[in-house]
């Protein structure tokens, strides 16, 4: 698979400090990577390393399976998370402006930003001043210009702040849609369910070093501790009894629809759920067999705990 940005073992140092310590990711073409970390991790100086802001001590970048070089990087679309319009200038001036930054001829700008003004239902903002709307349109606007000259590689940092959810979800799609369309996408966040919602795969920093990486839906699955959801019509002492050494029972609660009781339990050590479905089965009427794969934010939490459990070493 194409890798649009490749990074290798990564250093960065501010005086006795290191920021970054040997960090390494890829963002394949036409992927969604999840860039995650608690504050003061890394994320903003890797970021900036990949921008040229900072220039790192050791490792390398590339983009597009070339070295890093300024003119490569003039073609990202970067939304940091320290947006800046300027605010005594129009907007639609302040959008060509950037999009002409990005190399687009000035028509060129001007039809591909009306089409998106349309897209993101702000076209009748053209002709005001940033301090005239709200933060909300403004962040669209800040959107626009990022994604305006059809990047191959999008840097968003926290791109949903700001939004309230019908708008959230609004940008949520078409950063779905750029990726289905071979833009491949770094995003920094700390809004775990956009994670889930996006990401196809996530790297995780703590201390400046990656804690954990890889595939999103893999990563959940591998930190799965036998936790099924059951949903069952039937006595619920044949339930228990079916279980016998194969589970053990959290809870059983009453569902909605009456008849039905809904189980929630954790497969014991050994045991495989194909192998608990058939027990439960022949006790009870099966109506859902549902494996409850951990959050990402609850695998998020645990990679940070045990990184900062491994630097601080035994006591």
């Amino acid at each position: 698979m194409t890798t649009a940005l490749s990074i290798s073992q990564l250093e960065k140092s501010f005086g006795a400090q290191r920021v970054l310590d040997g960090v390494s990711l890829g963002v394949p073409k036409g992927a969604i990577v999840g860039l995650l970390g608690p504050n003061g991790a890394g994320k903003s100086t890797l970021i900036r390393s990949i921008m040229g802001i900072v220039e790192p001590d050791a490792g390398s970048i590339q983009l597009e399976g070339h070295p890093w070089s300024r003119e490569a990087v003039r073609g990202i679309g970067y939304l940091p998370e320290e947006r800046g319009l300027y605010k005594d200038m129009r907007v639609g001036d302040q959008a060509v402006y950037f999009a002409r930054l990005k190399g687009m001829a000035k028509s060129d700008a001007v039809n591909a930003l009306k089409l998106w003004f349309e897209k993101l239902e702000v076209e009748g903002w053209w002709d005001k001043k940033v301090t005239d709307i709200s933060k909300g349109m403004a962040q669209k606007i800040q959107f626009i210009c990022t994604v305006v000259h059809d990047p191959g590689l999008l840097i968003l940092d926290e791109p949903l702040s700001g939004f309230d959810p019908i708008n959230a979800r609004r940008i949520v799609d078409e950063v779905r849609a750029l990726a289905a369309g071979g833009t491949s996408i770094l995003l920094s966040t700390h809004d775990m369910p956009s994670v889930e919602r996006l990401c196809d795969e996530v790297v995780m920093l703590n201390g400046g070093k990656v804690v954990l990486s890889g595939g999103a839906d893999a990563l959940r699955e591998a930190g799965w501790s036998g936790q099924q959801d059951v949903v069952f019509k039937g006595n619920d002492i044949a339930f228990t009894n079916a279980l016998g050494t194969l589970g053990h029972l959290e809870g059983i609660s009453e569902e909605a629809t009456e008849g039905l009781r809904r189980a929630h339990l954790r497969l014991r050590d050994g045991g495989r759920p194909g192998q608990l479905l058939h027990a439960l089965g022949e006790a009870v009427e099966v109506i859902e067999f549902v494996k409850i794969r951990p959050t990402m934010e609850s695998l998020f939490i645990q990679a940070v705990d045990r990184s900062a459990a491994e630097t601080s070493g035994p006591r």
